[in-house]
């Protein structure tokens, strides 16, 4: 094919990808709407109320939140881990409930499994309750780990009032207002979240997330280490990806878990975009990192009798 064609080919295939990915990225962006102005506008209620506050909901999330953020993870919406990163910023949960919900959280991985039962992939509806029943397990304990580990190292004060501040809502002045004031936060995280998005979809489409996934190295040790960080990358695509690449048997279940489980969707884009303090941040993803990285090596060790 002459040089002049070529180009003309590459072209007629440009546009279509940037539309598709523009398109993927506003859906996860709207998808998670809802949930994260249900978030915000709890964030409003607190901070008017003088019976209910951040502090008290704090308390009683160190007691039994990761436990709820676990089983409240496995549902199948991306805004859940933003939810839980926006109340951690606000000071209103801990971090080990936010990093339940990170750890339980599993995007498309549902959708991916429910949809290869009838593609003649070896996988039955058992095995994936079993799966969702250990990703929720897994937030849950880790969860508590991640309280025990991190509460006495995150020191930073959290309070709704100087979020407010940082974001310029205006909560002050507009009284009675928390309907108004809670969209205004929405837009402004659906905003960013569509562009990074639509960036990341659109490299995927011109990387090839297939030639992604086939480059790692399903060994022990090695391939959770590769898989755990690659599920760091805040994209539903890469759930996609790891989950088909289990489900073909590029890899084994210590990998899927430990890429599942650190892929906290589009938690880990609220915490950067909510959450200030950097040092903290680094924190919480390197132990979302390191405990996912761990959790699938162990699997890999010993879970294979039971999957």
């Amino acid at each position: 094919m002459s040089p002049v064609l070529t180009h003309a080919a590459e072209q007629a295939a440009f546009w279509p990808r940037v539309g598709e990915a523009a398109l993927d990225g506003l859906k996860d962006g709207l998808w998670s709407i809802p949930i994260l102005f249900v978030a915000y506008l709890l964030m409003e209620l607190l901070e008017r109320s003088k019976r209910f506050n951040e502090s008290i909901l704090h308390g009683y999330s160190r007691k039994a939140g990761p436990f709820l953020g676990g089983l409240l993870g496995v549902v199948p919406q991306c805004g859940i881990s933003g939810a839980a990163a926006t109340l951690f910023s606000t000071g209103s949960i801990t971090v080990g409930t936010m990093l339940a919900v990170f750890f339980a959280t599993s995007d498309e991985m549902l959708p991916v499994m429910l949809s290869s039962l009838t593609e003649g992939v070896s996988l039955s509806a058992v095995k994936i309750v079993y799966i969702l029943l250990a990703k929720a397990a897994f937030g849950i304990v880790l969860g508590y780990l991640a309280d025990l580990l991190l509460l006495r190292r995150l020191r930073s004060q959290k309070d709704i009032h100087s979020f407010c501040e940082r974001e310029h809502c205006s909560c002050d002045e507009e009284e009675g207002s928390v309907f108004l004031s809670a969209l205004k936060h929405t837009v402004k995280i659906a905003i960013m979240l569509i562009a990074v998005n639509f960036a990341l979809n659109l490299l995927f489409s011109f990387i090839g997330v297939e030639r992604l996934s086939g480059s790692i190295l399903g060994k022990p040790i090695v391939g959770p280490l590769l898989v755990g960080l690659f599920g760091l990358i805040p994209n539903c695509s890469v759930s996609v990806v790891i989950t088909r690449s289990y489900l073909y048997g590029v890899f084994g279940i210590g990998c899927l878990f430990a890429g599942l489980l650190a892929n906290a969707g589009i938690g880990l884009l609220v915490l950067l975009r909510s959450n200030k303090n950097h040092k903290e941040n680094a924190i919480i993803i390197a132990t979302l990192y390191a405990l996912s990285a761990l959790a699938g090596i162990l699997l890999d060790a010993a879970g294979r009798l039971f999957f």
